[in-house]
């Protein structure tokens, strides 16, 4: 599998807004409220394991994916090979 692309810092916002949306408790010591401990090489956030539900997340996050043109085109045949997986063929 090739490298994964880095996340353009304009989307990062998004992300950002969309682990504060999905947190499960007010106050954390582990993220200090913000939902994600940093972010990694890719500029891909790390969410916090204790407070954000990381599920929520990333089906909020697939539907952005999709919804964006520049991030089909960079990140669209990750979140193809899962969803045909997950199909029915009956």
């Amino acid at each position: 599998m090739s490298e994964t692309p880095r996340l353009p810092d304009n989307h990062l916002e998004k992300a950002k807004g969309l682990a504060l949306q999905h947190r499960r408790a007010s106050k954390c010591k582990t993220c200090y409220d913000r939902g994600f401990q940093g972010s990694d090489e890719h500029n891909m956030l790390v969410l916090c394991p204790k407070c954000v539900d990381s599920k929520a997340v990333l089906e909020d996050w697939r539907q952005y994916v999709r919804d964006t043109p520049e991030l089909v085109e960079l990140y669209g045949d990750y979140f193809e090979e899962e969803e045909e997986d997950g199909k029915d063929d009956g």
